[in-house]
């Protein structure tokens, strides 16, 4: 039995404005979630771990992307290739560890708050790194063979048959 219009319009009202008032007070809760939360939180050694992991957090990834990346190259099939990458990437490797040093360093020594004291945080630092595993890349792809497509692997396959 179908319902007649006005119960069916009545329900879609009904929803339109519960939609209309819980967006607002979900955003309302999730501020009010956040402002408990920075209270919670608003601890001096809990701000200083806080500010430490944000300023270890660049060379830390960069430092994951050149170890994965440095295991991945040990199948690169060009030897000349192999060796250049894993040399550019334990160098990179060393400079990461060596900024995250000294940001360690600059920051138990001057306290300061601003990521652009940080050298990790400095342009060259962000657009060398992200350079570097392009170019790296760039050159893996050049040099490695060309994989077949699903057309070309069909064909093959009827050909064989």
């Amino acid at each position: 039995m179908l319902e007649d219009k006005f119960i069916r319009y009545t329900k879609l009202y009904i929803i339109i404005f519960l939609m209309f008032l819980l967006v607002p007070a979900l955003i309302g809760l999730i501020f009010g979630l956040f402002y408990g939360f920075s209270k919670l939180v608003h601890y001096s050694r809990t701000d200083y771990l806080i500010e430490l992991l944000i300023i270890t957090m660049p060379s830390a990834v960069f430092s994951t992307a050149y170890i994965i990346f440095y295991k991945r190259t040990a199948n690169h099939p060009v030897q000349a290739v192999k060796w250049i990458s894993r040399f550019l990437f334990a160098g990179a490797l060393c400079i990461c560890g060596l900024i995250l040093v000294t940001d360690i360093i600059r920051f138990y020594t001057l306290a300061k708050q601003e990521i652009s004291d940080y050298r990790s945080f400095s342009i060259a630092f962000m657009a060398g790194n992200v350079g570097l595993l392009f170019l790296i890349a760039i050159i893996q792809a050049f040099t490695t063979q060309k994989e077949t497509d699903w057309i070309d692997r069909r064909r093959q396959q009827e050909g064989a048959e």
